[in-house]
């Protein structure tokens, strides 16, 4: 059997036809680089969490009553590495529709996400692990995700401290000090 050659995405040199998957011979090629990319993206996932997996092996799995450094390094590993899998399998076949990546705007909401995310990190240490939670709360939703008013109050309250509750009492972690708490 001889595989087909699959002609390249726009913007792609040739010499990366070598690692694409081969289409089959009477499917249209429209839409199929973004799964192509979305395949390669899947292998990749797979073939880090099983590297990851194989080394936290080595590090010492030890067992479920007396865990060695690499049992939860292993378990993340191998839940990534499986998702992987069945990403790959939800994305063979064509995509239907095509489209650009970046459509016009398209860019606006994630770099917004960024920006809201690295405020955060700073308000951490100035303010304090409750306040800035609530205000990470409070912006990710009015400005990113458009929520309604009472979503925003009740997501930003209750999420805050539930985080909180978790952090402090059932984890002990040592939070930063701040403002309220």
């Amino acid at each position: 059997m001889q595989i087909p050659r699959i002609p390249a995405c726009a913007g792609m040199t040739p010499a990366f036809e070598i690692i694409t998957i081969p289409t089959f011979q009477y499917s249209s090629f429209e839409g199929s680089c973004m799964r192509r990319w979305e395949r390669f993206t899947a292998a990749l996932l797979i073939f880090l969490g099983v590297g990851a997996a194989v080394l936290a092996y080595r590090m010492g799995f030890g067992d479920l009553h007396h865990p060695g450094p690499g049992f939860f390094p292993f378990w993340l590993s191998t839940f990534l590495a499986a998702l992987g899998f069945i990403y790959f399998l939800t994305k063979l076949g064509f995509d239907s529709r095509s489209g650009r990546l970046w459509e016009r705007g398209a860019w606006v909401r994630p770099s917004l996400a960024a920006l809201v995310m690295f405020v955060y990190t700073i308000l951490m240490g100035e303010i304090g692990f409750f306040s800035s939670t609530f205000l990470l709360f409070l912006a990710w939703l009015i400005i990113i995700e458009r929520e309604k008013w009472l979503t925003v109050a009740l997501v930003s309250i209750l999420g805050t401290v539930t985080l909180y509750i978790v952090f402090t009492v059932f984890l002990k972690v040592p939070l930063p000090k701040g403002l309220l708490f």
